[in-house]
């Protein structure tokens, strides 16, 4: 990053799409990393990959508060339409229908879903909807025939094997007239050509839960986590399963070892993994290569589950920890990176999905307040951190004489402050550096009000808390010319 000649340096910071640093998860003054990398970030926008900006907001859709038809916690919403502008979503006892625009709050909608307290997926299989639900005791399917009909206890009262399945979690999938879902220890299947229900077509042992199906190329993939949940350490085992889901036995296996697995997830035929190693802070994301996983990079936050994830430009939107988090390239010639792209409307996250191109995002206060929420427009709550860059040489400190930010074409109330923090973020600029004006592009600064005696290193701080919710600042690069004084 640095350029040195005598006594002076010139760092450039750029290549934005890098993301987070490897070593971010770590703590928020790592100086590991290149000229495009964060120490912190919140709300940023990078997966472009040309430039950093604001990250988008999340704004209510119409009825998607607890004023209009969202009283509780969406735990799952459809990644997909069902017809053109309509899907579903389900909460922790009713049943939604949204478009892309609102929540519908007209009967028979929300439809609330008999002794259901806890929603888990939706399946749409040969034009009926099946929605996956726990009881306060056990968990059921139930059948909606997309127009007037509503069977909440379809699973255990109709087909042939009908049959109360666990209260457990319920990941599901389906191909052609086959439907696949985890049910506890087992995984069960529903062949719709036939209406035959088997909630204990393959046993995994007693300590064990499928917490997510995915189908690929064939085979179920089923991911499988055994122990003891809680502060506890788990196992997690991949299973493939043959995909025509007659036989009760499996055709092979991938481990992870002694790691948790969340999620499972597929783009362009690779399957992505999210596993946790309580040993270390956070999780995983990394995709499976033969019977092994090659991780990618590490998040710091919650492991999120087969309800809290969606395909994003190409890269995978991940809910943790109350945040949103993107993992993935825009392109094959960039690196994988991992970034914190956006927030909920509160700070518990249920569910997200993009089913109309869109992120989604369910989210609740924790108390009397919900959100479904859609990206739209720009958030201000938004920052951005550079690495700490070391600038002391032996009796030798870094003072820095003047900033040029390249940005792109700026509009009317685009505004981004940028302040200096140096010397491990004790000494931080006191008056901000505001990054703004009409049709600028270059922005050129120089006293900065920083400690005369130098710096031992600094990293850039970016705030975009004054800037606009309608106009960005589109950061493309940032050049920061200095010299070394003698220091005692």
């Amino acid at each position: 990053m640095a350029a040195e000649e005598t006594n002076r340096f010139t760092i450039v910071l750029e290549k934005f799409y890098s993301g987070y640093s490897p070593m971010a998860f770590q703590g928020n003054l790592t100086e590991f990393g290149g000229s495009g990398h964060a120490s912190v970030m919140k709300n940023i926008d990078i997966v472009n990959g040309e430039y950093l900006t604001q990250g988008p907001k999340a704004v209510n859709l119409i009825n998607g508060t607890q004023t209009g038809a969202v009283t509780e916690l969406l735990s799952f919403i459809m990644d997909k339409a069902v017809s053109n502008d309509v899907s579903f979503a389900i909460g922790s006892s009713k049943l939604f229908k949204i478009s892309s625009t609102a929540v519908t709050n007209v009967a028979p909608f929300p439809h609330a879903i008999t002794g259901c307290t806890e929603g888990e997926s939706i399946q749409v299989l040969k034009g009926n909807l099946y929605y996956f639900y726990n009881t306060a005791s056990a968990g059921n399917i139930g059948k909606y025939d997309l127009d007037t009909t509503f069977d909440d206890d379809w699973g255990s009262t109709v087909p042939t094997g009908a049959s109360e399945i666990t209260n457990a979690p319920h990941p599901s999938d389906k191909k052609e007239d086959i439907m696949v879902f985890g049910n506890g220890r087992y995984a069960g299947v529903y062949l719709e050509e036939s209406n035959t229900l088997d909630v204990k077509r393959l046993d995994f042992g007693q300590d064990a839960v499928v917490d997510d199906v995915l189908y690929n190329g064939g085979y179920w993939y089923l991911a499988v986590n055994s122990g003891i949940t809680g502060a506890n350490r788990t196992e997690g085992q991949i299973y493939l399963y043959d995909g025509a889901a007659l036989v009760s036995t499996l055709t092979d296996e991938t481990g992870v070892g002694m790691q948790r697995i969340g999620f499972l997830y597929r783009i362009n035929g690779i399957i992505f993994v999210a596993y946790q190693d309580l040993t270390s802070d956070g999780f995983i994301i990394g995709y499976i290569n033969g019977k092994s996983i090659t991780p990618l990079v590490r998040f710091s936050g919650t492991l999120p589950n087969f309800q809290q994830k969606t395909l994003y430009k190409n890269s995978i939107l991940i809910a943790s920890s109350g945040l949103i988090f993107s993992a993935g390239a825009i392109i094959g010639e960039l690196p994988y990176q991992l970034s914190q792209i956006a927030s909920g409307v509160y700070s518990t996250i249920g569910a997200i999905a993009a089913p109309f191109g869109t992120p989604m995002v369910s989210s609740t206060d924790g108390t009397t307040n919900f959100s479904l929420a859609k990206f739209s427009g720009y958030d201000t709550d938004s920052v951005w951190k550079s690495i700490v860059i070391p600038t002391s040489q032996g009796k030798f400190k870094g003072m820095i004489d003047e900033i040029v930010v390249l940005t792109k074409t700026l509009e009317d109330g685009a505004r981004c402050d940028l302040k200096i923090e140096a010397d491990q973020a004790t000494n931080i600029q006191t008056t901000a550096k505001q990054i703004t004006g009409v049709g600028k592009r270059r922005h050129f600064f120089t006293n900065f009000g920083m400690t005369p005696g130098g710096m031992e290193d600094f990293r850039i701080s970016l705030d975009y808390s004054n800037g606009s919710t309608t106009k960005d600042v589109a950061i493309r690069k940032i050049v920061i010319n200095g010299h070394y004084i003698a220091s005692t």
